[in-house]
């Protein structure tokens, strides 16, 4: 596929996403998309011939993204703490400039055929093994506080999908800003400081802070 061809798919699909999104992926047709495009049937069918496609390949494309990604800051030579927050990053980042694909990729999972279903639910488990050996990695040095590591990734992951659920583009706080909120959080519960750090009473007060601030973004 040529590169135009690639940047027609590419639109395609996030017109589809967009609609899932707002409208539901039942509810919407290949009439509603083609019509967002401006496009006819016909031209939509030279790359998608049924809705089913698009929703296949929204959900491939999305577990894709978040694993190359993940594969660039897995290859890079850090300490696992170092690690854990370029994950937080580069997830942030990845869910703000995919909503629409996270929206449709968390909800429409029960519309996937049963067998891309599977392998879908089987990549998504890997990922999450993948950041559990950065936490496991992280408490055998040391570095990390000695708590069950697929919790963290629970929570850590749980955290940052949610995003796609409230984040605006036009709001108050950047991708950064978010980053830098969560990654405060999992840190002051997870990252072993040495003595001589700030005292109790300003982390506690710097935690609620941060922590109203998000309340007011829901």
């Amino acid at each position: 596929m040529g590169a135009r061809q690639q940047a027609v798919r590419e639109q395609i699909l996030r017109a589809a996403a967009d609609l899932f999104r707002e409208r539901g992926y039942r509810a919407t047709t290949l009439d509603d998309i083609a019509a967002r495009l401006g496009m006819s049937k016909a031209s939509l069918y030279r790359y998608f011939r049924a809705k089913e496609e698009m929703l296949a390949a929204i959900s491939r494309e999305t577990i894709e993204r978040f694993t190359r990604r993940l594969d660039a800051v897995l290859a890079a030579d850090l300490a696992p703490d170092e690690k854990l927050r370029r994950i937080v990053r580069e997830h942030v980042r990845a869910v703000i400039a995919d909503r629409a694909f996270l929206t449709v990729f968390f909800g429409e999972e029960a519309s996937l055929p049963p067998r891309l279903a599977r392998a879908i639910a089987a990549r998504k488990d890997r990922y999450d093994k993948r950041v559990e050996a950065v936490v496991v990695e992280g408490i055998r040095r040391g570095v990390f506080r000695d708590v069950p590591p697929r919790l963290v990734v629970y929570g850590v992951l749980g955290m940052l999908n949610w995003l796609h659920k409230w984040y605006d583009p036009r709001g108050r706080w950047s991708g950064d800003d978010v980053a830098a909120a969560f990654l405060s959080l999992v840190e002051e519960g997870l990252v072993r400081r040495a003595r001589g750090g700030a005292p109790l009473a300003r982390r506690l007060a710097r935690l609620r802070r941060e922590l109203a601030g998000l309340e007011r973004a829901l």
